[in-house]
């Protein structure tokens, strides 16, 4: 079985432990190795990307380790990768150009 790390029990987000692919079921596992969930992919998330843990509203923030890593720009479904397609940080602006070569270089699928 798949797995991915909560860091916090307040996270929204968990980080892949392995490449999954759409339909995956992923264990998600707390940071003392407990499993506490599971989630079915929604598109390919490669490791060290995160899943969303449940359905995640526009303009809420992206909790990862108990601290705010950004904040949705639309809302992300559970399953769903959060990265740059759909999450803003806070502390660093990106340019839309270097967000477009991030996505084309991940191949991250778009709705």
């Amino acid at each position: 079985m798949k797995k991915a790390i909560q860091l916090d029990p307040n996270d929204n987000v968990a980080t892949l432990l392995v490449d999954a692919v759409k339909g995956d079921e992923i264990e998600i596992i707390s940071a003392n190795n407990q499993v506490i969930d599971l989630v079915t992919c929604l598109q390919a998330i490669t490791f060290g990307n995160k899943v969303a843990l449940t359905d995640i509203a526009d303009q809420q923030l992206i909790t990862k380790a108990g601290y705010p890593v950004g904040v949705a720009i639309m809302t992300i479904p559970r399953g769903e990768l959060a990265h740059v397609q759909n999450v803003r940080s806070q502390r660093l602006d990106i340019p839309d150009n270097i967000i477009e070569e991030i996505i084309k270089q991940m191949g991250i699928e778009q709705a």
